[in-house]
């Protein structure tokens, strides 16, 4: 016999609680009126000597009051050389973000494609990817300020020297890339292009970072729901541990269904492992 005043998953399924519950645990989802955003998506993936993991689910507070997500995430392997990397977040009180934020993801993706055939990641325009997603977001109709949304761009070269494997990653606005190292999670970006930037028409210039990704560690691209807490509460003890090894998809999709107060945003993930 069902229980109508039971909702959510039970057993393995249910979300690992790491403090005070979320007041919207237990309360039935809502369907939101976008039909093309579907609740969840995820991706997997070996490239070689990387292990790629990629998720994007609703936050709690959206799924009880039947709001779109607003996150998008996109992964993509470029000629066996190439992982790229890309994840927005939608800002929150702009009616058209979820828009927002996949245009940005696919232009940046595809900009990407296009600039590194044949081209070093070291002289290659990354930030040229972010400008090719400001003008997707900006031209996409009237008022381009309904879909604002940041942006984090990564592109992962295998194989470099036999000593890692080569990174770039740019961004606008606040959605964090960290790499996991020694069990530790160690932001990548400072302080500077914090959440009053967004595409479009940023008003100041973009972040950027390079480094090796070395065997045994990850470097993550994040929103800022899972990227806050992972800083400032439990869940970066959490994650460290359950992602000190690639898991399976489904595994790392239920990783970022944990529960705890406060952070109920829309959560989104890309991890590449070097192994």
């Amino acid at each position: 016999m069902t229980d109508d005043r039971v909702w959510g998953d039970v057993g393995v399924f249910r979300p690992r609680e790491l403090g005070q519950p979320s007041r919207t645990t237990g309360e039935p989802w809502r369907l939101d009126g976008v039909t093309d955003v579907p609740d969840t998506v995820a991706d997997a993936a070996r490239v070689g000597t990387l292990e790629v993991r990629a998720a994007s689910s609703r936050g709690a507070r959206h799924r009880v009051n039947g709001h779109v997500r607003q996150d998008a995430m996109g992964v993509a392997e470029l000629g066996g050389r190439f992982v790229l990397v890309a994840v927005a977040d939608g800002v929150g009180d702009a009616s058209h973000a979820h828009r927002g934020a996949h245009l940005a993801v696919r232009h940046a993706i595809n900009y990407l494609t296009w600039a590194l055939p044949g081209a070093d990641l070291d002289v290659v325009d990354m930030v040229g990817a972010l400008r090719a997603a400001d003008r997707a977001v900006r031209e996409a109709g009237p008022a381009p300020e309904t879909r604002r949304t940041t942006l984090t761009v990564a592109a992962v070269e295998l194989g470099w020297t036999g000593q890692g494997h080569r990174y770039r990653a740019v961004r606008v606005g606040d959605s964090p890339a960290l790499m996991l190292t020694d069990g530790v999670f160690v932001p990548l970006f400072g302080k500077r292009g914090g959440g009053t930037e967004c595409l479009p028409t940023p008003r100041g210039p973009a972040d950027g970072v390079r480094g090796v990704l070395r065997p045994g560690e990850a470097l993550a691209v994040t929103s800022a729901g899972v990227g806050i807490p992972v800083r400032e509460s439990p869940v970066g003890t959490y994650l460290a541990q359950a992602w000190a090894r690639p898991p399976g998809p489904v595994a790392f999709l239920h990783h970022l269904q944990f529960d705890l107060r406060a952070f109920d945003e829309d959560r989104t993930a890309v991890v590449v492992w070097a192994r």
